[in-house]
């Protein structure tokens, strides 16, 4: 009997033992779940569809930072702004004012002409002292007496006749530089504006020009670039459009 109650004392302090460790196991699995209530409600109140109990609540995903810039490119870009109500008042404007026009026509219209320089006045005048259209024979930078009298045979045969062994008019006195037949002088010798018309097709209004072209050519021919014949003739001939130019002043003023 000792032995069965023994036995029967051991197994109810086994069975006492069990239960009680079954009571611990219980409170430890009902404060789990006391924590976790607490837990879920600390973290942010309820939980979302698909969320298990004690799960963190996910934290919202912060934009990619942008690219940093490279070297030489400004950091920050200046984005158009597009203001629908200015363009509304400038498009008002615009519509008052006119169509707009197009870009080559606005160059067009604000381009002004270039005024022409008016040409500096010149008046021939013969040089004293020069002689230098006295040298008949001027050579092959000139034309030929052929050539410029082509049309006038009866000219050209006493041209021939006038010209001497050195190339210079049999007329011509080299030691006063001056014309022995000047006032008799033959009509192709004569610096006129006729003269130059009938030979080499020059209108009187160039006449001025074209001489003074001729007689340059012929100094510098005749006694070179830097003589003092070609000072002297530029000197004459300044002098003499000076008072040209003011004689055409001088008309203006009076109207005339």
């Amino acid at each position: 009997m000792l032995l069965l109650r023994g036995a029967r004392a051991a197994s109810a302090a086994s069975t006492a033992v069990a239960a009680g460790t079954g009571a611990a196991r219980t409170l430890s699995v009902r404060l789990t779940a006391v924590a976790a209530l607490s837990s879920s409600s600390s973290s942010g109140g309820r939980r979302r569809k698909g969320q298990r109990r004690g799960e963190a609540k996910p934290q919202p995903q912060q934009p990619p930072h942008p690219p940093l810039p490279r070297h030489g490119e400004s950091q920050s870009k200046k984005r158009p702004s597009v203001r629908p109500a200015e363009g509304k008042k400038n498009g008002a404007v615009g519509e008052a004012r006119g169509p707009p026009r197009l870009e080559g026509e606005a160059r067009k219209g604000t381009r002004q002409p270039q005024q022409e320089k008016p040409k500096r006045v010149v008046r021939w005048k013969c040089a004293s002292g020069c002689g230098a259209c006295c040298k008949l024979d001027k050579g092959p930078d000139f034309p030929t007496p052929d050539e410029i009298f082509a049309d006038h045979p009866d000219h050209l045969e006493l041209y021939k006749s006038m010209i001497g062994t050195d190339g210079w008019c049999i007329n011509y006195d080299k030691s006063s530089r001056t014309c022995n037949i000047y006032e008799d002088r033959p009509f192709f010798c004569r610096v006129e504006p006729k003269v130059f018309d009938e030979f080499f097709g020059v209108p009187r209004n160039r006449f001025d020009r074209e001489a003074c072209s001729a007689c340059l050519d012929n100094i510098k021919m005749v006694y070179g670039e830097d003589s003092a014949e070609l000072s002297n003739f530029k000197r004459v001939i300044r002098e003499e459009s000076k008072k040209l130019e003011a004689s055409k002043d001088q008309d203006k003023l009076l109207g005339t």
